[in-house]
């Protein structure tokens, strides 16, 4: 869908990825340690269903460790930048965040709750059941960091979400093996993140959201991960300008219309405050 020819005084619709890369600053970036482990483990040995059915217990701490790791990281610059911009008031812009990460960061910048981000890969402040999916907000660590079982909440969740029904420890649990059970099903509960082998997450809302763009914006991403990887393309087939902010290229160099380099930090509020005067 092209936009040339758009009504002047139509909003242009500005949507914004996020990678890794836009929490690096805040001292988060992949979660591969040394040789793609964790304590041993290859990651594809944690964050996948199959690791899932077979050993619960070593998920759960490696996603309770996650948690821990969120929870003290503090959300730098460019989220606070892009939570402002989203809370301004824009009479021309329609504004829409897609994130590939889970750290939650996106949301803890945004204090009045309006910039919505949609978390493709899942959310680490949210459990589902296994039964229903049944979706609920539940920012527990239920391993500290050295792998015991010692429950705690690491404050990954807002005022509003612990006031939701769907927060998860309103409820008296009832625990298999040391995890809570659903209270819809009674079953086990499993991080709301996609693993390794499956979907992502609103892909029905994010393709014609990334069509429809005037503005296609990624910050911090890699350009190897699909099918995020080839939002860029499918903005500029249908019309839109593409920006780029990161460290190095990524290989959609070609569609890329403005390269930014350097540190989400320090080029995101500014690159935002250019957008001010686009009319």
């Amino acid at each position: 869908m092209s936009h040339q020819g758009m009504d002047s005084k139509t909003n242009k619709i500005i949507v914004i990825l996020t990678g890794a890369g836009i929490s690096a600053e805040s001292g988060l970036g992949t979660f591969r340690g040394a040789g793609g482990l964790w304590e041993n483990h290859r990651v594809e040995d944690v964050a996948t269903p199959e690791a899932y059915n077979k050993d619960p217990l070593l998920v759960w701490r490696f996603y309770s460790m996650r948690r821990i790791q969120a929870a003290n990281a503090k959300p730098n610059m460019a989220h606070e930048a892009l939570a402002n911009f989203a809370n301004e008031e824009h009479s021309n812009f329609d504004i829409h965040l897609i994130t590939q990460n889970v750290d939650v960061l996106h949301q803890r910048a945004d204090r009045f709750h309006r910039l919505d981000p949609i978390c493709m890969h899942g959310s680490l402040h949210q459990s589902r059941c296994t039964s229903c999916e049944t979706v609920y907000f539940d920012d527990y660590a239920y391993f500290d960091l050295e792998g015991n079982y010692a429950p705690q909440n690491t404050e990954l969740c807002n005022a509003d979400q612990k006031a939701s029904p769907h927060y998860l420890h309103h409820y008296k649990l009832d625990y298999r093996n040391f995890l809570p059970l659903s209270p819809c099903c009674k079953q086990p509960i499993r991080p709301h993140i996609v693993w390794f082998g499956e979907n992502p997450m609103f892909m029905e809302k994010i393709i014609p959201l990334v069509q429809s763009a005037d503005l296609f914006v990624t910050i911090g991403t890699s350009g190897v991960v699909y099918p995020a990887a080839g939002f860029l393309e499918m903005a500029k087939i249908n019309g839109a300008k593409t920006f780029c902010i990161n460290q190095e290229l990524i290989p959609q160099s070609g569609v890329i219309d403005v390269f930014i380099q350097g540190s989400a930090g320090e080029k995101v509020p500014k690159f935002l405050e250019s957008l001010k005067n686009l009319s």
